[in-house]
């Protein structure tokens, strides 16, 4: 059996590589600070978004870009899962499944607005990765499907359509697809962790940590939005926490969820698990929109947290590629964020509160 040092150390070097090219805090100030999209996507020529540039140069389309960047974002795992081999491998491959579950919300949410709403997806469905990612997930075949009822036929070869066949009944009842949505990111962390059991112990602890933080973090920000957006009972809310946190179980997000204000949610959990982050918790908004976003961005920095408790331990465990797709996954977010906010002419102010 490979040791640590054999198993991660060319792996780790090429991450170390490939970390030090994320961009900085003072890159992203400048690309808020610029004067219109193009100029931005400009600023990305000598950057890993370079892409972008040339894509939105072709077509105009930033929507084109987007779809490049999740493309580029699976061949990073493809081309991770080549340096590394046996239980690492089939680690990084269920951690690849959370694109093709994102791909197939997508694909489910077009056929929905077809279907339901009456919709034209013609030009949406376009943004759509067609690719085989895990699994062929008939992508043509689902956006066509006339009813709920032959999804689950359609997705057959996979264990999505049994998940979709359970939930049939209450997408139809509830006019939505939110419990299908739930059931398929439970699914998605009951696979991943099964993986994470194969690990070595000391993979398998550092493994487990991150991804009950990352769970944690899912259950507390979705707490909050029900709590502030939807009229939801207890019982409904709790149904669709996911299990396996970290340090959070059903009963105390259920005190969470009944406690008074949307900060009381996070403010003893921060106060207890991460005391240094605790003079954040006093900056608050009135609006519900500022008190979303300052409940992402204290997500985010315990997240950013527990990224750098990885990095700065030992360099030769599976710790540096969870931590490098954390760190890899919030740029691309940000940056697309920035680049749809010029798109619509929003100012930079109001662009840096919501990052």
């Amino acid at each position: 059996m490979a040791g640590p040092l054999e198993k991660y150390a060319f792996i780790a070097a090429k991450l170390r590589t490939k970390l030090s090219k994320i961009l900085s805090a003072d890159f992203l100030a400048r690309l808020i600070s610029s004067h219109s999209l193009v100029e931005a996507i400009q600023l990305l020529r000598d950057t890993d978004f370079s892409q972008v540039d040339v894509i939105y140069e072709k077509t105009g389309d930033l929507k084109m870009g987007e779809l490049e960047l999740f493309k580029q974002e699976i061949k990073l795992f493809e081309e991770v899962i080549r340096y590394v081999s046996g239980d690492v491998a089939d680690f990084c491959r269920a951690l690849l499944m959370r694109y093709e579950i994102d791909n197939l919300k997508n694909i489910l949410r077009l056929w929905f607005d077809r279907v339901v709403r009456k919709r034209e997806i013609e030009e949406a469905s376009s943004y759509i990765y067609r690719e085989k990612i895990i699994r062929d997930l008939h992508v043509e075949q689902l956006l066509n499907a006339e009813n709920i009822e032959n999804i689950p036929e359609i997705l057959s070869d996979s264990p999505y359509g049994l998940l979709i066949l359970e939930n049939s009944e209450q997408i139809k009842l509830k006019n939505s697809l939110f419990s299908l949505e739930i059931a398929l990111d439970k699914y998605y962390y009951k696979q991943l962790l099964l993986q994470v059991s194969m690990l070595s112990t000391r993979d398998a602890e550092i493994a487990n940590r991150l991804i009950g933080v990352e769970i944690d973090m899912h259950n507390i920000n979705w707490i909050v939005r029900f709590k502030t957006l939807y009229d939801l009972s207890l019982e409904d809310t709790l149904s669709y926490i996911i299990p396996f946190g970290h340090s959070l179980n059903q009963q105390m997000l259920g005190a969470a969820f009944q406690s008074e204000g949307t900060a009381d949610i996070i403010s003893d959990f921060i106060k207890k698990k991460y005391a240094n982050l605790s003079p954040l918790i006093k900056i608050q908004g009135s609006e519900t929109h500022s008190r979303l976003v300052l409940v992402e961005r204290l997500l985010e920095e315990i997240m950013r947290y527990e990224v750098k408790r990885v990095l700065m331990g030992n360099p030769f465990t599976i710790g540096i590629i969870l931590a490098y797709f954390v760190l890899k996954k919030w740029e691309i977010k940000k940056v697309m964020t920035i680049l749809n906010a010029k798109l619509y002419g929003i100012e930079a102010e109001r662009i840096r509160d919501s990052l």
